[in-house]
């Protein structure tokens, strides 16, 4: 999904009528989701080295705080040899606006820990070689969200680069929420990807989808869960049978578990992605590692 501000606004303004219009016919009332995100960003990190335990140094004013860790006895930095980087980008405000002060960790190494810096980049190193890892981004105002499950290269020394975040804050959230008319549960988890234009990724400006392919899940989701198309304004639309040049898809209110994506376009063959989905928790693979075009 691409974000520009301008169709956020709309998005919003949207969403706010959608819930005017149930209000006037239902005599309740429909919370449009536009309050004020606070943020909570930590001004500095100490830090402690011993035996087993290994974490990033203290940060100054202006300095940034990049792939610190805590191992509680067991130093995994010494059991691999691959580096992880990206950016946590956010989404409505246009692609130059990232997120800071947010805390990455990993899901199948939760005693990594990363916070991302101005520009929203964070750095791990020493992860295992060969291993699986699902990132995960916190920060107040902000969904959780968990890219997808990556399996570490075997290559000693290798890196993988242009790890992304796509965040929407929680006014935007709830706004897609009420156009695609649903409650989020906090016991189940939400899914969205992008279905992206070969070599197209968050760094591109602009619309980077792959228009014309449908997207399907396993294991399958009733039909209320979705999939549900965005239209070229980045605004969920349930009538769209297949992507447009947007490309974003979502699933609603879906069970904890494992998922598998994959994009169907005649022509064109994409990467499949596998999330891990928690409850509460937006699980967007977002590019170039989502359902990308080969």
């Amino acid at each position: 999904m691409q974000s520009t501000l301008p169709r956020i606004t709309q998005l919003l303004a949207l969403a706010a009528c959608l819930a005017a219009c149930n209000e006037a016919g239902n005599d309740g009332s429909s919370d449009t989701g536009e309050e004020t995100a606070e943020t909570e960003t930590s001004d500095s990190a100490e830090t402690e080295t011993s035996a087993g335990e290994t974490e990033a140094g203290e940060t100054e004013a202006g300095e940034t705080e990049v792939g610190e860790t805590e191992t509680d006895g067991t130093d995994t930095a010494a059991t691999g040899t691959v580096t992880v980087s990206g950016n946590a980008f956010t989404f409505g405000v246009g692609s130059e606006s990232r997120v800071s002060g947010a805390t990455i960790t990993i899901l199948e190494m939760p005693e990594q820990q990363a916070i991302t810096d101005d520009d929203g980049y964070f750095e791990f190193t020493g992860l295992p070689n060969g291993a699986e890892a699902s990132f995960r981004l916190e920060k107040d105002g902000n969904p959780v969200v968990h890219t997808k499950t990556f399996t570490l290269p075997e290559e000693e020394g290798a890196t993988v680069e242009h790890v992304t975040f796509q965040v929407p804050n929680d006014a935007t959230f709830d706004a897609l929420a009420t156009i695609l008319q649903i409650e989020p549960s906090e016991d189940l988890c939400q899914i969205a990807s992008t279905v992206t234009r070969v070599g197209k990724s968050l760094y591109d400006a602009g619309a980077h989808g792959e228009a014309g392919a449908t997207v399907t899940i396993e294991p399958a989701l009733p039909e209320e869960a979705g999939p549900v198309y965005f239209n070229a304004d980045v605004i969920p639309q349930h009538d769209l049978v297949e992507t447009s040049a947007d490309g974003g898809v979502v699933y609603t209110n879906v069970p904890p578990g494992t998922y598998t994506l994959t994009a169907h376009k005649e022509g064109v063959e994409f990467e499949t992605v596998t999330v891990r989905c928690e409850a509460s928790v937006l699980a967007n693979p977002s590019p170039p590692y989502g359902l990308q075009a080969l």
